[in-house]
């Protein structure tokens, strides 16, 4: 009698959580409830296969959206060919249908329902991009610099909806689309410069999203675009072909160097944080596109040389006060420092360039400085307790040694000092003009560099310092060589006589080098003691035994010869007296 009750009772249990299975599968399926809660609805199917189930389901249903609201902007562009309304009319009507997809994406994120954020998102993008290509290409609605102004704007747009619903799917399709557009709407509009502007735009506020949300990837591709578009400025005026003015050319170069150096300075010093990777090389490139096509285009128009060489100064007295009496005292963050410093020698570098018909008397006086300042901001580390020690100290003392070689090779080089002590070395034998003050005093202030004392390798991070002092150190001796052949040589010296001067040269200026390398201030001498016997023995071969006659031959060898004998003993004597 009892039984018949509860086996009704049984089945009536059993179509309720039947019903309460199916209720949550479906609000797992909207979007409504947490996945899990399919598993706590009571039903003894296998999960897997369920859920992959829902997933193709709700993939199919998506597709089939999108696809409905793409036939909704087919049918805007139908009615815009067809001449209902104006092609601007039917470009506006375009953009809010795509704009009613962004807040559908929005408002899909915030009820967690991402999938379908992610869906509307791409819908968007595929509306508007290839919309904007056909208001300038067909419809001729807009031309190229309200096309740029457009691009800017929706992307920009796009993105803020992207990160507000942290739909980084949407913010790659956006940015693909970005990159693809620009340089195809510049291609069939010859607008470079405005989209060479919405380029710089648009990376920056991708620079800016990796800053705040770890997008990082993101700000690669837009970097590179704008890299390139702003080059292409450069190259438009080269080749004759730039037919915007070039103020605004200049302007959006400088635009380039001024939003990633400007966004890079503020993460590293008011957020104190370290350079990066990007940021290294994207600022390099900035600086390069940027600047450098600045200075370019300056010089081919003959015009705003001064500005140029204003913002040079102040960038690099800036970077210079800001490595020194903010990073290294301040962060102690080394890569911060290197980064400022580097920074603030190119700018002096182009400054001086720029400004002065002649800057190697500078260059020369900035290299002793550099080499003066190094010794003496070792003994003080400059930084806070705990931001690198004594390793900080040597670390100010290699980039300072780093810069006074960069300076005084720079100066050697525009001086014509290296020239000179080529012609005289490898040349054809020709009378030089007698060394100038200019070059003697460049040559002096190489001398100086070398002779400042650098400190003793106690920490393994002291002998770095020994590379940039061997530079220094090497085109010392090259120019003494050269400036001891050049005494000589004339247009009248035979071959042979010239090649064994230029043996007899090198030769002793080996063994100054193996005595010099017995003062602990010039002790890196003796590593340049073999690659000048070395040289010397070339020259012998390549030289001396085709061209000499038996009386130079005699000259050359014996003096190479006696290098040969002399130099090691002098090494070792040295050696064993330290």
């Amino acid at each position: 009698m009892n039984g018949a009750p509860r086996a009704s009772d049984d089945r009536v249990a059993a179509l309720e959580r039947a019903v309460a299975a199916l209720d949550a599968r479906l609000a797992a399926l909207e979007g409504a409830r947490p996945a899990a809660a399919v598993e706590e609805a009571g039903d003894d199917s296998p999960a897997p296969i369920e859920r992959r189930a829902i997933d193709a389901t709700a993939l199919m249903t998506l597709a089939g959206r999108t696809l409905m609201v793409l036939g909704g902007a087919y049918l805007l562009r139908a009615l815009t060919e067809a001449g209902v309304w104006a092609p601007l009319v039917g470009v506006a009507a375009g953009y809010a249908y795509a704009g009613a997809l962004l807040v559908a994406v929005d408002r899909s994120a915030r009820r967690g329902r991402r999938l379908s954020a992610v869906f509307h998102g791409v819908s968007a993008s595929i509306i508007v991009l290839p919309l904007l290509w056909e208001a300038v290409t067909k419809f001729g609605a807009i031309d190229g610099a309200a096309a740029a102004a457009v691009l800017t704007a929706t992307v920009t747009a796009v993105l803020v909806v992207a990160v507000r619903a942290r739909v980084q799917a949407l913010a790659w399709t956006i940015v693909a689309g970005a990159v693809v557009s620009s340089l195809a709407l510049t291609a069939a509009t010859g607008a470079v410069l405005p989209f060479a502007a919405a380029d710089i735009v648009l990376g920056t506020v991708a620079l800016w999203i990796g800053y705040t949300i770890d997008w990082v990837l993101l700000r690669w591709p837009l970097a590179a675009t704008a890299d390139l578009a702003v080059s292409a400025l450069a190259v438009a005026v080269a080749s004759g072909t730039a037919t915007s003015p070039r103020p605004a050319i200049i302007a959006v170069q400088l635009a380039l160097m001024t939003a990633y150096l400007a966004s890079i300075a503020i993460r590293t010093l008011v957020r104190g944080r370290d350079v990066n990777v990007f940021e290294t090389l994207q600022g390099a490139l900035a600086l390069a596109a940027g600047f450098g096509g600045a200075v370019y285009v300056a010089r081919a128009s003959a015009m705003g040389g001064a500005l140029l060489v204003t913002i040079a100064i102040g960038s690099g007295i800036g970077c210079y006060a800001v490595a020194f009496a903010f990073v290294a005292r301040q962060q102690g963050l080394r890569h911060n420092f290197y980064f400022y410093t580097s920074f603030a020698l190119a700018f002096v570098l182009a400054a001086s360039l720029l400004g002065l018909g002649e800057p190697s008397l500078l260059w020369a006086g900035l290299a002793a400085a550099s080499a003066w300042t190094a010794r003496r901001v070792h003994p003080q580390t400059g930084t806070r307790p705990g931001a690198g020690g004594s390793d900080a100290g040597a670390s100010l003392t290699f980039v300072l040694a780093l810069h006074a070689a960069v300076y005084f090779v720079a100066a050697a080089w525009t001086s014509g000092l290296l020239a000179s002590s080529i012609v005289a070395l490898a040349g054809p034998p020709v009378r030089q003009s007698a060394f100038s003050p200019m070059l003697f005093a460049v040559f002096a202030a190489g001398c100086i560099c070398w002779l400042i004392a650098a400190p003793s390798p106690t920490r393994p991070a002291d002998r770095f310092v020994i590379v940039p002092r061997l530079v220094i150190a090497a085109v010392v001796a090259a120019a003494a060589a050269g400036w001891l052949a050049a005494l000589i040589i004339s247009d009248t010296t035979a071959a042979g006589v010239a090649a064994a001067a230029r043996t007899a040269a090198l030769a002793a200026t080996a063994l100054a080098l193996a005595a010099a390398a017995a003062a602990p201030r010039t002790r890196e001498a003796g590593w340049l003691v073999y690659p000048m016997l070395v040289a010397g023995a070339v020259k012998l071969l390549a030289e001396d035994l085709p061209r000499s006659t038996a009386a130079s031959l005699f000259v050359a060898l014996a003096a190479y010869g006696g290098a040969l004998i002399a130099a090691p003993h002098i090494m070792r004597a040295a050696k064993i007296q330290n």
